[in-house]
């Protein structure tokens, strides 16, 4: 069995996975990429509404809401990262 080194530039095993996105960060840059489109929808829907365009109250409520959920679930998933990459620097090798 072979233990790769620590740099990342050393390993092969990373040269591997260079250029390509694993299922994780895949799924998570498109999260990102969703909660960025809704982030943009409530503001245009903002934007609208201010310049006097005829937009229905509920469907402004219910743009704002989503991104507002969207933004708490994507801050609700960082947390759980960085309690997930704590909890490994804690761990006694």
């Amino acid at each position: 069995m072979e233990i790769g080194g620590l740099n990342p530039l050393f390993n092969p095993q990373m040269e591997k996975l260079k250029g390509k996105n694993s299922g994780f960060t895949a799924e998570f840059q498109k999260f990102l990429h969703w909660v960025n489109e809704e982030q943009k929808k409530a503001e245009a829907i903002k934007d609208a509404v201010l310049k006097g365009a005829d937009i229905p109250l509920h469907q402004m409520i219910v743009e704002f809401e989503k991104a507002s959920i969207a933004l708490n679930l994507l801050l609700q998933i960082r947390n759980k990262l960085i309690e997930a990459f704590q909890e490994i620097n804690r761990m006694q090798v």
